[in-house]
């Protein structure tokens, strides 16, 4: 066998489709199809059932291809290798966030990782959690920020912190004095979240289960409102559409921090704090068993604590030696 046979099954497995290997390989697919049926020949067994419309993984296909991709990344290792001496601190990171936490976490982590890694170049990327999960098990991602709860095969997971949730509302609004808000008083009035898919918006309606009923059914529309991102429903709350519930993140951002920040924003919407104890979530930093380099993940972990969002609580050892909190693991996260 030879690495392009590996990297084309390992295509194939990515993509479902020899066509759209081929493409993404750059080879004609007959080229492709030909190295592949070679490998599985040398292999004597399938990886891949072919079928008119689609291709499925075979059972021992599934831990040969877990293999080829540790195979590969090994091959990376000795190219970075080449290039930067023994430095696993040099070459490139590929690094993504879902999208409530990149914008807020990654103007302070960049910079930090720079400082510690001044030779590595980062690559990042913003998107949904069951899309940046994808991406790090084929290896298109080296890294990934999540939410708990997060658990995948043969992926690593590391709680960095706690981040607890207030609630936006226009000024003027009768909770804008209360220290003591309960989530089933969210479903007393219009409520924006994000649209579905994204993880946030199933953690905030975990904390008010009264607004479940609150969504658009067949007898009407309901009085939820949908928002693309966390920057749209601050705005929408401004303009008193409703109120809605926020990662204390957001609310204290880099531009906030400066002579820019958006000072009539500030004047129209007012944050309200839950009674304890306060709702929030669990950041954590996934990256795959395999990934040949620890000390990057070492020099991540420091870019973040040096540069700590505003408002979080790191975690200790001993958090991470207790039992998680049953929050965490009641559902697994399905966006």
């Amino acid at each position: 066998m030879n690495l392009n046979q590996l990297k084309y099954a390992l295509a194939v497995a990515r993509e479902k489709s020899f066509s759209r290997a081929a493409k993404l390989c750059h080879v004609s697919q007959p080229s492709l199809s030909v190295a592949v049926k070679h490998l599985e020949e040398e292999l004597g067994l399938p990886l891949f059932e072919r079928f008119k419309s689609e291709i499925q993984i075979t059972r021992h296909g599934e831990r040969v291809l877990e293999q080829i991709q540790k195979v590969l990344e090994e091959v990376d290792r000795i190219h970075v290798m080449a290039r930067g001496g023994t430095d696993p601190l040099c070459g490139q990171l590929r690094i993504g966030a879902i999208l409530t936490i990149g914008p807020y976490l990654f103007p302070g982590v960049i910079p930090a990782f720079h400082h510690i890694a001044p030779k590595m170049k980062l690559l990042v990327e913003e998107n949904y959690t069951h899309v940046l999960s994808e991406r790090l098990k084929r290896g298109e991602l080296d890294a990934i920020f999540i939410a708990l709860p997060f658990q995948e095969h043969g992926v690593e997971v590391l709680p960095l912190y706690d981040e607890p949730f207030i609630v936006a509302v226009p000024t003027g609004h009768l909770w804008q004095n209360r220290t003591d808000l309960t989530g089933a008083e969210l479903a007393d009035d219009d409520l924006i979240l994000l649209g579905k898919g994204h993880c946030f918006r199933d953690q905030v309606l975990e904390i008010c289960p009264e607004c479940m009923r609150l969504e658009d059914t067949v007898a009407g529309p309901g009085n939820i409102i949908n928002g693309s991102s966390l920057e749209t429903i601050r705005h929408m709350v401004a303009t008193g559409a409703g109120v809605s519930v926020l990662p204390i993140t957001s609310v204290n951002t880099l531009l906030c921090t400066t002579p820019v920040c958006p000072n009539k924003e500030s004047r129209m919407v007012q944050y309200v704090s839950f009674a304890h104890p306060v709702p929030n979530r669990r950041v954590a930093l996934a990256w795959r068993s395999s990934f040949p380099y620890p000390q990057v993940i070492d020099a991540m972990v420091s870019a973040v604590r040096m540069t700590p969002p505003v408002g979080v609580r790191f975690l200790s050892q001993d958090d991470l030696n207790a039992p998680s909190p049953s929050a965490y693991l009641e559902k697994s996260s399905n966006c």
